[in-house]
């Protein structure tokens, strides 16, 4: 026996399939597809930010490249037999600076360069001196730093300073 629905039964039959046709569709398909396109929004972000890090560095890198290029080339120019030194004395002797002391002097390789240090003490200086002595050093076109800098009062003559100083180079190895 065939059971036949009314008119009414029928409309609200097919007005709750199709509730929960859209039910299903809104809860299995569109759903997962909002929480998948949050995460990509998400992620889009996250990787435009690493991006923007990305070219930020790549100027720094850049900058520094270009910064660096012209003290490369006064490395690479150099002697390999460059002591520090005697390099060291002459600036010396041109700045009537007298050293009291030199410590054995350091060397370390690093790839196609090697690192000299070379340690200086100085006695009985005026602040003036020892400005024109450390701006002689550090000059560009020398490719020599200051690797550490002690200034102490001299023990004897208050008015006087000591001095003492690692200078630092680079020369090629090759």
């Amino acid at each position: 026996m065939k059971h036949r629905f009314s008119r009414r039964e029928r409309n609200v039959i097919i007005a709750g399939g199709t509730f929960l046709i859209f039910f299903l569709v809104l809860w299995f398909v569109l759903q997962p597809t909002w929480g998948e396109r949050s995460r990509l929004k998400q992620e889009v972000r996250r990787m435009t930010g690493e991006y923007e890090e990305i070219v930020r560095i790549e100027r720094q890198y850049k900058l520094l490249k270009r910064e660096t290029d012209p003290v490369m080339q006064k490395i690479l120019q150099r002697r390999k037999d460059f002591d520090l030194s005697a390099f060291v004395a002459e600036k010396e002797d041109q700045l009537k600076f007298e050293r009291l002391r030199e410590f054995p002097p350091g060397r370390s390789t690093y790839g196609n360069f090697e690192k000299r240090t070379s340690r200086f003490r100085y006695e009985s200086k005026a602040l003036h001196q020892i400005a024109e002595y450390l701006t002689e050093m550090e000059k560009p076109e020398n490719v020599i730093s200051i690797e550490t800098l002690r200034i102490t009062p001299n023990q004897s003559d208050r008015s006087q300073l000591s001095l003492d100083i690692s200078l630092v180079t680079v020369v090629p190895v090759k």
